[in-house]
């Protein structure tokens, strides 16, 4: 899953996740992602409705499940751009 950065109303860069439609479908029925909103990590085991569970790679409480990121309107579902 690629990242993108963005600016919070707080002024804040966060950052989401960006996917394909074909892997979105996937990653909801499958694989239970969370994706961290302060360093863009993303984990595995994560309940789809988590919210604000603290993140293995930065310490933060910011990782969110996938599903619960779609409601928020924080996924940006596109292209993702080749490496």
């Amino acid at each position: 899953m690629e990242r993108e950065s963005y600016k919070a109303k707080s002024g804040r860069t966060l950052y989401r996740p960006v996917v394909e439609e074909t892997e979105l479908r996937h990653s909801l029925f499958a694989d239970n992602l969370g994706f961290c909103l302060e360093c863009g990590a993303e984990t595995d085991g994560v309940e789809p409705d988590a919210r604000k569970y603290r993140c293995d790679d930065c310490g933060m409480p910011m990782v969110y499940g996938l599903e619960e990121l779609l409601m928020m309107g924080l996924v940006r579902i596109g292209e993702v751009s080749p490496c």
